[in-house]
């Protein structure tokens, strides 16, 4: 492993309020106490050695997982945190850094609910993004190439919810958890490289160990050309479909 990857980065850079790096050894970030409950299981789940998305589990050991806290769905603090994480993570792309923001837990939110909750929190960020666009990458979400951007970074997206039954791999706690990854953290491990194939087929087969549910069948690989992402980054707890087409509205710029 290289020492860039195995060091403790400087984190002196990110606003200290809002975005903090997960210790993976059991020191708390700060924060109101329900943040603090809610992160322990999330590290223990992500941390567990059986966990299917071992890039999650990677980036937790190797101190590339960071978090923030959203109260009472006040997004602007999210805002504010996701633009101070990507600006902080841009000048290091070989570093396979994580965003993960945790909701203030609600009781009573169904699926449905937590549905509405996340794609109403990207429609924010779009709204609220003061950077244009990245050319390189295709504004219709019907496009194969397209991927959510935020402050001139594409990322993939996607939430963990306690509705999530028998997907357990997307219950990580009792409140909703977007996870932010920008598109350079699957440098090398893209779908049909050889350490993207074996990647992927490991998380699978931790799928089937992890879930009640076969794979969705939306699951696919950036760039192929009958895979959206959009549709992978809220999934149901069945086989089915919520939306026929992506509920993000991409502004267009003159």
């Amino acid at each position: 492993m290289s020492s860039i990857r195995s060091a403790t980065p400087d984190v002196s850079a990110l606003p200290e309020k809002q975005v903090h790096l997960l210790d993976p050894d059991g020191a708390y970030p700060p924060g109101p106490d329900w943040f603090t409950r809610v992160v322990e299981p999330f590290r223990k789940d992500v941390g567990h050695p059986e966990y299917p998305c071992h890039f999650g589990r990677q980036a937790l050991r190797r101190r590339e997982l960071f978090v923030t806290a959203v109260e009472d769905r006040d997004l602007r603090p999210l805002a504010d945190a996701l633009a101070a994480f990507l600006d902080y993570a841009r000048p290091t792309p070989q570093r396979r850094q994580v965003l993960a923001a945790f909701f203030q837990p609600e009781p009573d939110v169904d699926h449905a609910g937590y549905d509405q909750l996340f794609w109403s929190t990207l429609q924010y960020l779009h709204d609220h993004d003061t950077v244009g666009w990245p050319d390189v990458f295709p504004t219709s979400s019907n496009d194969p190439a397209w991927e959510f951007c935020f402050d001139g970074t594409a990322m993939f997206i996607f939430a963990a919810a306690p509705s999530h039954q028998l997907r357990a791999s997307r219950n990580l706690g009792d409140c909703m958890i977007m996870l932010f990854q920008p598109r350079n953290v699957f440098a090398g491990i893209e779908g049909g490289t050889p350490a993207g194939i074996a990647g992927r087929r490991r998380v699978r087969d931790r799928l089937v160990k992890w879930d009640e549910a076969e794979l969705h069948p939306s699951m696919g690989s950036y760039g192929d050309p009958s895979n959206f992402e959009w549709r992978q980054y809220f999934i149901p707890d069945d086989g089915s479909d919520m939306h026929g087409a992506c509920p993000l509205h991409i502004r267009k710029e003159d």
